[in-house]
């Protein structure tokens, strides 16, 4: 029989951090309940030690934009649905060219280990949790604005004003479990999401060719202006470059590239012209 413990306030500055009472808590064969705002590709490899040895995790999206914005395009490999990236602090971590390889581990991770599901509709009322059933009396469940995300669980600086609690023991621990099961089966309010999770994670760590990342970089150079061309603005007074016999034997998509060269010419001194 463990020593039970009060409860105790983290606020992952001064009155404790979420993730040391995870490392504590995690053992080989623990299982995980998680509601979140937010799922975090860092916050797995900054505790990947512990969360390898788990047998399994159960993940809640707390807010339901995954579902409503998974066909946009994610710029910058930010999943705008609760990103798989969050905060200043985890620029600087893409900054570090790694997100590649661990996108790779923590998708290998999630294939074996985890489930994730998200809310179908906004539910404001709904708190987030991290619950760590051992079942035994080493079970902690801490509810409030907890996140898995570096930040939300105090593994980086972060502005964020945090105010969770921390409860401790196979009783005092009950209510949270059965708050999460009771609402990880209703179908009714959640869906899963785990195939569309993985599927973004892939975009992330698979070999792309160099002719795709060429055009992906002019892409993301150009596309604010691509609405902005205006062949009156462009192709000035006098110039008779529409009366040619080159002009009118161009399609419509030809007509629009020269616009754009010659935009570009007048705009940067130069333009690259690749013929296919």
């Amino acid at each position: 029989m463990l020593d039970l413990k009060f409860p105790k306030s983290l606020d992952n500055k001064t009155q404790g951090f979420v993730y040391e009472e995870l490392m504590d808590s995690i053992k080989k064969g623990s299982k995980l309940s998680i509601i979140s705002a937010y799922f975090s590709i860092y916050a797995y490899d900054k505790l990947r030690k512990y969360l390898d040895k788990i047998d399994n995790l159960n993940f809640i999206y707390k807010d339901p934009n995954f579902n409503k914005n998974f066909n946009k395009e994610s710029r910058e490999y930010y999943i705008d649905y609760n990103d798989l990236f969050n905060g200043n602090y985890e620029i600087k971590l893409k900054n570090q060219m790694t997100q590649s390889s661990i996108s790779k581990d923590c998708s290998n991770w999630i294939k074996n280990k985890v489930n994730i599901k998200s809310f179908k509709n906004p539910n404001q009322a709904q708190p987030r949790m991290i619950c760590v059933d051992n079942g035994d009396d080493s079970n902690i469940a801490i509810t409030g604005s907890v996140d898995f995300t570096p930040a939300g669980l105090g593994l980086s600086p972060s502005s964020r004003e945090d105010s969770n609690l921390c409860i401790y023991g196979k009783e005092f621990t009950k209510a949270s479990f059965e708050v999460f099961e009771r609402l990880w089966n209703n179908n009714d309010l959640l869906k899963d999401v785990k195939e569309d999770v993985l599927k973004q994670m892939e975009s992330m760590y698979k070999e792309n060719s160099v002719e795709f990342i060429y055009f992906l970089s002019l892409y993301n150079i150009f596309s604010n202006d691509l609405d902005s061309l205006n062949e009156d603005n462009i192709i000035r007074k006098g110039n008779k470059l529409k009366e040619s016999q080159i002009w009118n034997k161009l399609y419509k998509f030809q007509e629009d590239a020269v616009i754009g060269i010659i935009d570009k010419i007048e705009k940067y001194n130069g333009c690259i012209l690749q013929i296919v």
